[in-house]
């Protein structure tokens, strides 16, 4: 129990920081929440929301279901290839892991993105390429998966998927506007975690 109250405790970080996950039943969830609002209360405790959560997360390159994935991903194009066993002979999802298309090396890959000027990127914008098809559209060869302004670092910052991205650190690439008046955004191609590489803030 804490503080008399029933609760099950996981220590668990989806924003970086060193967190916790506390479990308590639904009908003591607000009596809960103001005796940890109290106890707090000398240390300058303060609630933040799901958008403070998403840009601390965004920094720490973790990924959001739904944002970095979608039917079309599979753990290694986010790096996940420790997450697949290598000593199970057989394991649901294997046989389509081994397809051709899963193997090849051209696949979008998550890697971190900065513009040059320190601006945010348009949520989903794609990344252009040279050459276009029949129909004049151009190249494209990845896209904005999430973008944030940055407080902590200053600056605007982005995931996305790009082709045989963690290939191409520190290449500039060419970010669309979604808006066909303005001229594409120039980007870096970056590691994905931005912040606290070494996980040294939520393992103190």
């Amino acid at each position: 129990t804490i503080g008399g109250f029933d609760a099950r405790v996981f220590r668990i970080s989806f924003s970086g920081e060193l967190s916790y996950e506390i479990a308590v039943p639904a009908s003591q969830g607000r009596a809960f929440w103001d005796a940890l609002l109290a106890a707090g209360a000398e240390f300058g405790i303060l609630p933040y929301g799901t958008e403070a959560l998403h840009i601390m997360r965004a920094e720490k390159g973790f990924i959001m279901i739904g944002d970095e994935t979608d039917g079309t991903i599979i753990p290694q194009d986010l790096g996940l290839n420790w997450a697949i066993s290598k000593k199970k002979t057989d394991f649901l999802g294997k046989r389509a892991l081994e397809r051709k298309h899963m193997q090849d090396p051209d696949r979008w890959k998550l890697v971190g993105l900065e513009t040059l000027d320190g601006s945010v990127l348009p949520d989903g914008a794609y990344v252009m390429g040279a050459g276009g098809n029949v129909n004049g559209q151009r190249y494209v060869f990845g896209r904005v998966t999430s973008t944030y302004y940055s407080p902590t670092l200053k600056k605007g910052i982005a995931m996305g998927l790009v082709a045989r991205g963690p290939e191409r650190m520190g290449e500039i690439i060419d970010i669309s506007t979604l808006d066909p008046e303005r001229d594409a955004i120039k980007a870096r191609i970056v590691d994905p975690v931005f912040y606290d590489k070494d996980g040294e803030k939520q393992n103190v």
